[in-house]
């Protein structure tokens, strides 16, 4: 690029060679040039290990949790099918030797907990229940098999409305605990007992 004097110290440009650049045109170059650089083994790297990584970790979600639901259906179905069968034997109960039946049962198969269901149908639902539905679910087994029964209730030093029974067995009564049974608290006999009767609140066959 040359310059020349006119006039003075004015200055003006003789001619130029640069060239005229557009946007459009950088953007093009800055194209080309990124375009020929060869990224794609890189690129195809990481979103093929992120790819598998992601199916991976799909994959043993997907596997542990059907794994763990087949498990738990499993579990839930043979626990059903072996309450069901084993439920059989308390179609046959006779005297003190039909108490123990009852009660090994209930040892077995049922527990005690504290705000659990109330109700037999709830103990059968759940498998376990408190005082009031162990002694409900108990009592309509007994009845069932022809036993006078009493749901009774009264004060222990855990609780002031527990509930048991009096069973009528070999002419004479007799208490039967469906709470102490139970593993909870350490299986005992069926004639345990914890406190006294002061209220009746249901019978049967009477």
């Amino acid at each position: 690029m040359g310059f020349s004097e006119a006039g003075g110290d004015k200055i003006t440009a003789k001619s130029t060679s640069l060239p005229k650049v557009d946007a459009a045109s950088k953007y093009k170059r800055y194209t080309k040039v990124h375009a020929s650089r060869d990224t794609s083994k890189k690129y195809s790297y990481r979103t093929s290990t992120k790819k598998k990584y992601r199916t991976k970790a799909a994959y043993k979600t997907k596997t542990k949790r059907k794994k763990y639901r087949t498990h738990a259906a499993y579990t839930t179905t043979a626990r059903k099918a072996y309450t069901r069968a084993s439920s059989e034997e308390l179609n046959d109960l006779q005297g003190d030797e039909g108490l123990e039946k009852l009660a090994s049962y209930i040892n077995k198969n049922l527990n005690h907990r504290s705000g659990g269901p109330h109700t037999a149908e709830g103990v059968e639902k759940t498998g376990y229940g408190d005082c009031w539905g162990l002694s409900d679910w108990a009592a309509r087994k007994l009845a069932a098999n022809g036993y006078k029964v009493k749901v009774v209730q009264g004060a222990t030093s855990a609780s002031s409305r527990h509930r048991w029974l009096h069973v009528y067995s070999e002419d004479r009564w007799t208490s039967f605990e469906p709470s102490l049974v139970t593993k909870r608290y350490g299986s005992k006999h069926y004639t345990a007992t914890c406190g006294r009767a002061t209220t009746v609140v249901k019978t049967y066959n009477m």
